[in-house]
């Protein structure tokens, strides 16, 4: 078994018990892709055929805002998800590359008959959109009540080592403050981290 089968294997298995045959029809429609550095798998106005699944790499999510300055969404690392299907596929965010990145990528609309045709398989898409959901609301709601400080440890606490990957200015913009403002804070933060 080729170590992209083993990574897909591995991440199924993870939620569910799937016989051979089950995990084997899965599998089979995914493609395995490998992207360079600032790579787009979809640009803001354009809407993607494709679901991605990070096997290593990291990318990135974010739209514009009434300006015209860049928003970031999110940030998709290894055993995350981006772009298709009927939750996740926005016109309006652009989906780039940060670093190579290797992933998977199956046609969305496939991955909706799967969800139809496999009783696992829909309950893996419940939870993942359950836990997406939730932490959409919790991150819109600690955006709006909590300091950017705060956001950025939670930040630093789910994606442990994003910091040295990821350039100050898109975190800032994540974090809804200036680049400016985010590197005086990070001094901060920096200085009374234990």
């Amino acid at each position: 078994m080729d170590p992209q089968e083993k990574f897909l294997l591995n991440y199924y298995q993870n939620y569910t018990d799937f016989n051979p045959g089950e995990i084997g029809d899965i599998i089979e429609h995914y493609e395995y892709v490998e992207i360079a550095k600032n790579q787009f798998l979809q640009k803001n106005g354009q809407l993607s055929k494709f679901t991605f699944l990070v096997m290593e790499g990291l990318l990135m999510n974010y739209t514009y805002d009434y300006n015209g300055n860049q928003v970031v969404l999110n940030f998709v690392p290894e055993k995350y998800w981006a772009g298709g299907g009927k939750f996740y596929n926005l016109e309006g965010v652009s989906i780039q590359s940060l670093e190579p990145t290797k992933l998977f990528r199956i046609k969305s609309a496939v991955l909706e008959e799967l969800y139809q045709k496999n009783e696992k398989f829909a309950f893996i898409e419940v939870n993942l959109v359950r836990n997406a959901f939730k932490a959409l609301k919790l991150r819109m709601l600690d955006s709006v009540s909590k300091p950017a400080i705060y956001n950025y440890e939670q930040l630093l606490t789910k994606h442990p080592g994003i910091a040295q990957r990821v350039p100050q200015k898109y975190i800032a913009s994540y974090l809804g403050v200036t680049p400016q403002f985010f590197s005086k804070m990070r001094a901060e933060y920096l200085r009374r981290k234990p």
